[in-house]
């Protein structure tokens, strides 16, 4: 939850610049593919919010207590607000009266693999929509599993670079060089090819556990 999330960004590395430009594709292909002006990559912290990637909006940081994407690490599933002003939980957030001008916002939850919810992808507007459809709600959950991948990784890699051997090497330089297909491919909406490299990054974390 959101009070228990501070070590995260240290556990997962997230503080780190390796790696971002995975990241800035990620938002790049959620503005893009669900036709909204602002997304960021946003980690929840008991203070704060902080975005690791964003496009479309300046700030870096906002405190708690305006953050939509702190009620979204509450949940399971995607959160939608068609418009923000008529919403009791948010009409009165500065981002919403004023600053940014939000009206239209739809996050997924990052979920780690040993179930805790670090922050989320979302999307936002500055004019209301009707919300999210089926296929809309299916893509940003499945840009939410992309994210997720690339931190886990980034984070079993490091591990086994760790240990001073060529194959520890070789298996960090080729997750890097996959996770950058792998977004490449995402843009493209490839979703042929894109299936078949989920299974070839499996066996490489199959061989790190060997």
């Amino acid at each position: 939850m959101a009070n228990e999330t501070d070590g995260n960004a240290d556990r997962y590395g997230l503080h780190e610049p390796l790696a971002d430009h995975q990241y800035d594709a990620l938002v790049a292909a959620a503005a893009q593919q669900l036709g909204t002006p602002i997304s960021t990559i946003s980690i929840v912290e008991a203070r704060r919010q902080w975005f690791k990637a964003r496009i479309g909006l300046d700030v870096v940081e906002t405190p708690i207590e305006e953050s939509f994407c702190a009620r979204v690490v509450e949940q399971d599933g995607v959160m939608v607000v068609p418009d923000a002003t008529v919403d009791p939980r948010f009409h009165d957030y500065p981002n919403v009266t004023g600053g940014t001008g939000i009206r239209f916002y739809a996050g997924a939850p990052l979920t780690m693999r040993d179930g805790t919810r670090i922050g989320t992808i979302c999307v936002i507007d500055t004019k209301p929509r009707d919300g999210l459809d089926a296929q809309e709600q299916a893509t940003l959950v499945d840009l939410a599993r992309r994210t997720v991948a690339a931190i886990e990784m980034r984070v079993d890699l490091r591990a086994a670079g760790r240990q001073p051997t060529e194959r520890a090497q070789w298996l960090d330089q080729a997750g890097d060089h996959l996770m950058k297909a792998w977004v490449a491919l995402d843009l493209l909406g490839a979703t042929a090819e894109l299936a078949r490299l989920e299974q070839v990054i499996v066996e490489v974390d199959a061989l790190r556990s060997t």
